[in-house]
């Protein structure tokens, strides 16, 4: 074990009038699981706040595992995630109108009248047969749990005697059939009120479902998408006075006392915060890389992986970005020092993987910071 110095930060608080809105799905990358598995149809009782409400058996995909469901190779193609290390995959078309879906608890229940903007990303898996149009989303006001394995249509909800839900189609004039890259879609909705569960999906049966053929090699009569990075965000929130740090103090003030750093744990950066919407490092952010540079430099036979991450303050494409570019500036200046670059990784979670509450600033606070993991070669 090494011991590096530590210093406290001290930032002078200004205010700016900002509209945020927040991120009600939870989980929304599917990042928070119990288990890194090897086996399909694992995604309802693995993936933390997320659910299916047929019998339809839903996948996740991990970068924690090689083969059938790993990343970025799996058993229906070739993908890397939009965000984070992992994404859930279904069948949105299939014989015998065979049907997978993806339902979240949302944080809090929508509020009647208000406006609100669901946006998820999806790419076509390789094997799939055809591309199609219809993918669209449901809200309910409860956890559904029926015995179907078709498609959850308003006649087979009715059969189950569920009657609290909405359909919103999401209107699109081209078919989903990018199977190289993720493809944005959203939709702009009011709420009815009281809707706490979100589930997407293909709702309707195959014979008026809009597809188009993409490959006469696979023969299955299938469409299977990958899909990541999913939100439901207020957007008609009144403007508000936010706290924004308007400079750092470029001169550390006080040491802490030496702290262990311990292989294969994950350790946060005490000194490594940033200005609003900033990337810059400060000098006693800089003083502190330099003390964990001087521990990689004695011993030459561990990496670093840096990781950033933000509060839920601001959209999920915002945080994501934000959360990547402080990651690499860490990293940049550990080259600029003279590490290794292949000694270093470095990779953005946005707000996916939170250490605290999001609802009070303290809890935010925690969660906005750039994290460290020292291993062996």
């Amino acid at each position: 074990m090494k011991k590096i110095v530590t210093y406290i930060k001290i930032f002078i608080p200004i205010f700016s009038i900002q509209a945020f809105s927040q991120n009600l799905v939870l989980n929304p990358s599917f990042e928070n699981t119990k288990r890194c598995t090897e086996l399909i149809s694992n995604f309802s009782h693995n993936v933390t706040n997320w659910s299916t409400p047929t019998f339809g058996t839903t996948d996740l995909f991990n970068s924690c595992e090689k083969g059938t469901v790993g990343i970025p190779y799996n058993y229906n193609g070739m993908q890397k995630p939009k965000a984070g290390k992992n994404y859930a995959g279904f069948y949105l078309h299939s014989d015998e109108n065979y049907r997978e879906y993806v339902q979240v608890k949302l944080s809090k229940k929508l509020e009647k009248d208000k406006k609100y903007r669901i946006s998820f990303y999806i790419s076509l898996a390789e094997k799939s047969d055809f591309a199609i149009k219809n993918i669209d989303f449901m809200l309910t006001e409860n956890e559904l749990k029926t015995t179907i394995w078709r498609e959850l249509s308003e006649r087979q909800l009715m059969k189950q005697d569920i009657k609290d839900f909405s359909f919103h189609k999401i209107e699109n004039n081209r078919f989903y059939d990018n199977d190289s890259d993720w493809t944005l879609i959203s939709k702009d909705f009011i709420a009815n009120g009281n809707e706490q569960f979100l589930t997407i999906g293909n709702f309707i049966k195959n014979s008026k479902t809009d597809k188009i053929l993409v490959s006469n090699m696979n023969r299955y009569n299938m469409s299977y998408y990958y899909i990541d990075l999913v939100s439901i965000e207020r957007t008609d929130l009144p403007k508000t006075l936010v706290k924004k740090s308007n400079k750092l103090n470029e001169e550390p003030t006080k040491e802490l006392e030496l702290k262990e750093i311990t292989l294969n744990k994950n350790h946060t950066f005490k000194n490594v915060v940033f200005n609003f919407n900033s990337t810059k490092l400060s000098a006693s952010a800089k003083l502190e890389i330099n003390s964990l540079y001087k521990f990689l430099k004695q011993n030459l036979d561990t990496e670093i992986s840096i990781a950033g991450h933000t509060d839920n303050v601001g959209t999920i494409e915002f945080n994501q970005k934000l959360s990547e570019k402080r990651a690499k500036s860490v990293a940049d200046y550990f080259i600029f020092l003279g590490l290794e670059k292949s000694r270093i990784s470095a990779n953005g979670y946005g707000d996916t993987n939170p250490i605290s509450t999001n609802e009070t600033d303290g809890g935010r606070n925690k969660n906005r910071r750039v994290s460290f993991r020292i291993v062996k070669k």
